[in-house]
């Protein structure tokens, strides 16, 4: 069997027959150690694959400054089997990752498939601290999947970024976490220019309530269904709204 170096270097070949032998042979590997009962075997190949995210060299000639040992490409495909066994330990790997312009995206994708909670405070870091609003809003909508200590928050404060595209995605993304509080984001979020915030947001607080419900939270949800009923939201949402109200008594 090749080791994950071996396999690495031929994701790098300009050779395409062997590009794709290895990204079998990679899918093979990481489908054999997440079978259960292979806790050794996975968390093995989980460090191989982060070791090589993380891999630096020396630039060549004067400037000696580390840079990452392996191709964006390669570090791409090594990432997404990285989605498939990666833990705790693997997740400072992909955090470094997601500070490099060439790779971030497929960090992204691998730790928004990762449940572990280190996977949850690197997304909720870089939803924060990350530049592009673009790659922020890819991260926002992952944390919107996900629950653990520190989501909440995170989306609370992208939620008032300078951004209208982070701040409309971070409110959308609140909807799906049972926090009466968000509602007011949602409502500062409605009154944005452009971009259809207003009906995005009174879908959003839609969303909230029946989250709220969900939850047990019957009265603060009750409580954004009457207020959405009551606004100038469309048709179809004040609609949506007095429909859950009536069933609610």
């Amino acid at each position: 069997m090749p080791s994950v170096e071996q396999l690495s270097d031929q994701l790098g070949s300009s050779d395409q027959a062997k590009v794709y032998q290895a990204k079998r042979a990679l899918a093979e590997q990481t489908s054999a150690a997440g079978a259960p009962g292979k806790d050794k075997e996975r968390a093995e190949l989980a460090a191989s694959l982060a070791k090589i995210v993380a891999a630096t060299r020396p630039k060549s000639g004067q400037d000696k400054t580390p840079v990452a040992a392996y191709s964006a490409k390669v570090r791409g495909e090594i990432c997404r089997a990285l989605a498939a066994v990666g833990g705790d330990m693997e997740t400072p790997a992909l955090k470094q990752a997601l500070a490099d312009f060439e790779s971030r995206e497929m960090a992204r994708f691998a730790l928004d498939r990762m449940t572990c909670q280190a996977a949850t405070d690197a997304l909720a870091e870089a939803a924060i601290q990350a530049v592009g609003a673009e790659f922020r809003v890819g991260v926002v909508n992952a944390l919107g999947r996900r629950s653990g200590s520190g989501v909440v928050d995170a989306l609370k404060k992208c939620a008032a970024d300078a951004d209208p595209h982070v701040r409309l995605a971070a409110a959308e993304a609140l909807a799906n976490h049972a926090d009466a509080s968000a509602d007011e984001l949602l409502v500062a979020a409605e009154k944005q220019p452009g971009d259809r915030a207003a009906l995005r947001m009174s879908k959003a607080r839609i969303r909230l309530a029946e989250t709220l419900v969900r939850a047990g939270q019957q009265e603060a949800g009750k409580k954004i269904y009457q207020a959405v009923a009551q606004s100038n939201a469309e048709g179809p949402q004040k609609k949506a709204a007095q429909q859950a109200l009536s069933q609610l008594g």
